[in-house]
């Protein structure tokens, strides 16, 4: 029992679906199958942050792109602005490639989630490369802050 057990549990980590009306000595259905999976990186901001490096991707052979970012901020920063962007290793942060179609505002609102728009054709994120936040504007005031950046995997 626990071996039949077993194999439904890897195969339920590895992504598999598992038909539950078979019983336990049934099959899985498929053996395998990819599923996206999603990392999500928040990164707290203040008046006094600067551009930073929010991930970088392990050489574990997974790949992944932006698939979503948002802010919210308790105070707003009287003109911030952020950009997120993927750089080469050997790149320096504000010299990648933008994730955006536009920046995200952060002096809006006050609680209030500002979403930014990804790009059509997000760029490929692999080993040794950086997700980069990309800080413009006055920051001035800006208090309570949180940027969550949702990474896709793509293998």
């Amino acid at each position: 029992m626990a071996k039949k057990l077993s194999r439904y549990i890897e195969a339920i980590r590895l992504g598999a679906v598992v038909d539950a009306k078979m019983p336990l000595a049934g099959t899985i259905s498929p053996a395998w199958s990819p599923i996206s999976y999603y990392e999500y990186v928040s990164v707290p901001l203040t008046a006094s942050s600067t551009s930073l490096t929010a991930y970088v991707a392990p050489n574990d052979g997974t790949t992944w792109q932006v698939a979503a970012v948002s802010a919210r901020f308790g105070t707003a920063s009287s003109s911030g602005t952020l950009q997120v962007e993927v750089a080469a290793a050997a790149t320096a942060v504000g010299s990648g490639t933008n994730q955006l179609t536009g920046t995200v505002s952060l002096a809006g609102t006050a609680d209030t989630t500002v979403n930014g728009t990804v790009i059509a054709s997000p760029t490929v994120i692999s080993a040794g490369k950086a997700v980069n936040l990309v800080i413009g504007g006055t920051m001035t005031s800006l208090a309570d802050c949180s940027v969550t950046v949702v990474l896709q995997r793509l293998s």
